[in-house]
């Protein structure tokens, strides 16, 4: 098993926090508007004191996934979050998706948003999540070249983290060439275990309903943990959750709820990607 639990321990769940504050508004969405902007603000404002305050009754540790920008704009924010234990990982600086940018903008991004973060919490960052989970064919390149431990930006496996690969060659007209396995973790995400796609609603371009029910969510989660638990032994539950969605009052409840159901199995345990990723066993 290359990930070594802590001892007693069969699974993990990892609670990462996607803290793009305003920075999804005016790169993703493209918009500056007071509105727009207003939600993005709720994040540090309202969503993360919530957060840090519910992650204290319980005592978990959580990775917290930062752009550079919201880094710069509410350096306060990150510094408590960083002071009570939890991990600051790389989001990029400007919540720029890879997939569009050239060899030296990506790293642009990747530079800026490391001096970021280690201005204020005196760290650089080994962790690193694609904006929108979608990487360029550079990125994982670029992440070793930095020095980063793990990503978790793919999907390849659900509960098992895996090596990134680099150098693959996708044909369409004969058999997809795989490349080579590198030094770089993958935690695989799910966008079924995302807050954002369940939640937000963003009438901009194909518009996102979101709004749903949380205890439709926690069935879903939890039913994914209850697999999990079940079938796989030694896995590890990877959850996004942004400060701007989960921290509104009904979604707390339901964080607080699954956080809850998750620790009445005592074989189970909340853990920072970091910890994880530094027990990788090759």
């Amino acid at each position: 098993m290359p990930i070594h639990l802590d001892e007693g321990k069969k699974c993990a769940v990892c609670l990462t926090f996607d803290f793009d504050a305003l920075s999804i508004w005016l790169t993703s969405f493209g918009v500056n508007t007071p509105g727009y902007i207003s939600r993005g603000e709720f994040g540090p404002r309202v969503g993360a004191p919530r957060l840090l305050r519910l992650l204290d009754k319980y005592r978990i540790s959580t990775t917290w996934f930062v752009p550079g920008h919201t880094a710069d704009s509410y350096p306060q924010v990150v510094k408590e979050i960083s002071r009570k234990g939890h991990e600051i990982a790389h989001h990029g600086y400007a919540h720029k998706t890879p997939r569009g940018l050239s060899k030296e903008d990506e790293t642009e991004e990747i530079v800026k948003g490391i001096q970021a973060i280690k201005a204020v919490t005196g760290k650089v960052p080994v962790g690193y999540r694609s904006p929108a989970w979608d990487v360029s064919v550079n990125t994982v390149d670029r992440l070793v070249d930095h020095g980063f431990k793990y990503d978790s930006s793919l999907m390849a496996d659900d509960y098992t983290p895996y090596k990134c690969r680099t150098g693959d060659k996708p044909h369409i007209d004969k058999a997809f060439e795989f490349g080579h396995e590198v030094d770089l973790i993958e935690f695989p995400p799910s966008w079924s275990l995302c807050d954002w796609e369940h939640f937000e609603y963003v009438p901009l371009g194909s518009i996102l309903p979101g709004l749903r029910a949380s205890s439709t969510v926690l069935e879903n989660w939890q039913q994914d943990f209850d697999y999990m638990h079940e079938s796989v032994p030694g896995g590890i539950m990877v959850i996004t959750l942004h400060p701007q969605v989960i921290g509104r009052g009904h979604r707390m409840k339901m964080l607080e709820k699954f956080i809850q159901n998750v620790l009445s199995n005592q074989d189970t345990y909340f853990a920072r990607l970091i910890d994880l990723a530094q027990s990788w066993k090759d």
